[in-house]
């Protein structure tokens, strides 16, 4: 039985991949002016050659998920940055007081009364006479 055959084609791959890229260092060019800030904070953005992306963008992927940033790059230059999309589950509790120690304060009693002249407390069919 092949070797590749034994481990599986895409465990090779990968393991080639690896190899090649500890031989192989890219020099990182023109990446430090890239806005990491959706990355996670104080780490530079990886580079991954466009071959190794197509050959285990698995891997990228799971990163991009962890946090990861990734510089995309052809023959050794910068092609694409590649950051993860951050979604807040919450805002801060300090950003919250931020927010509203500068909205203006509402007299209840005036906005009762706002409230009051400008909705009807008629109860109504709105169908009525559309033949609904």
């Amino acid at each position: 039985m092949a070797r590749n055959e034994a481990l599986g084609y895409g465990t090779c791959v990968a393991r080639a991949l690896d190899a090649r890229s500890h031989a192989n260092t890219v020099v990182q060019r023109g990446t430090g002016s890239y806005d990491g800030s959706m990355a996670l904070p104080n780490e530079r953005a990886t580079d991954v050659s466009v071959r190794q992306f197509v050959a285990d963008s698995g891997a990228v992927t799971r990163g991009l998920r962890q946090g990861r940033a990734y510089t995309l790059t052809l023959n050794g230059e910068p092609l694409a940055k590649m950051i993860p999309i951050r979604r807040r589950r919450a805002v801060p509790k300090e950003e919250v007081f931020a927010i509203f120690a500068a909205a203006p304060v509402i007299d209840a009693d005036e906005l009762r009364a706002d409230v009051e002249d400008s909705v009807s407390e008629d109860l109504r069919d709105p169908y009525e006479g559309t033949g609904l």
